[in-house]
């Protein structure tokens, strides 16, 4: 049986801030629009994505979490950047504290369709990058190094 480490943790620590490990995918469709998702928590926009489990290849978990997260099947092409820092504090509405360190990937669609919502977003779609949605703070500098198009990884942020 898998333990769903976070919900497991929480039962010690309450809400004190705790690592968690994203990954993330950046891609665009065939009119290079960016795919988004609108969160339910937040109701801002965001990156496909989630939290890693324990024992999950981060490449993995990115094609698990967006497939669940917006229908899409993703296959991983190169690393964006890695994420963290004061920046990426994040504080939940049900008042449970994350630091979060994300690692980014640019990735293709391979399969799959557009869902409009899943449990943890209330849209997703695709957007032209010069008429994207009001954006989580924290997406911001990470579509920037990904829109930036650099061969190599970003780990200054």
């Amino acid at each position: 049986m898998k333990i769903k480490y976070t919900r497991w943790l929480r039962s010690y620590v309450g809400h004190q801030r705790i690592m968690q490990v994203r990954a993330c995918a950046f891609t665009r469709n065939e009119a290079g629009h960016v795919l988004l998702c609108r969160r339910a928590d937040v109701m801002l926009w965001d990156v496909p994505g989630g939290t890693l489990g324990l024992d999950e290849v981060p490449a993995h978990a990115m094609v698990r979490e967006v497939q669940e997260e917006t229908g899409l099947v993703l296959v991983p092409e190169r690393l964006i950047g890695v994420y963290g820092g004061p920046d990426y504090h994040w504080t939940y509405p049900n008042g449970d504290q994350a630091q979060i360190f994300t690692i980014f990937f640019a990735a293709r669609i391979v399969g799959g369709a557009l869902l409009p919502a899943g449990h943890e977003n209330v849209n997703v779609g695709f957007f032209p990058v010069e008429q994207l949605p009001p954006l989580l703070a924290r997406t911001r500098p990470m579509l920037q190094d990904a829109l930036a198009g650099r061969e190599a990884a970003s780990f200054e942020r």
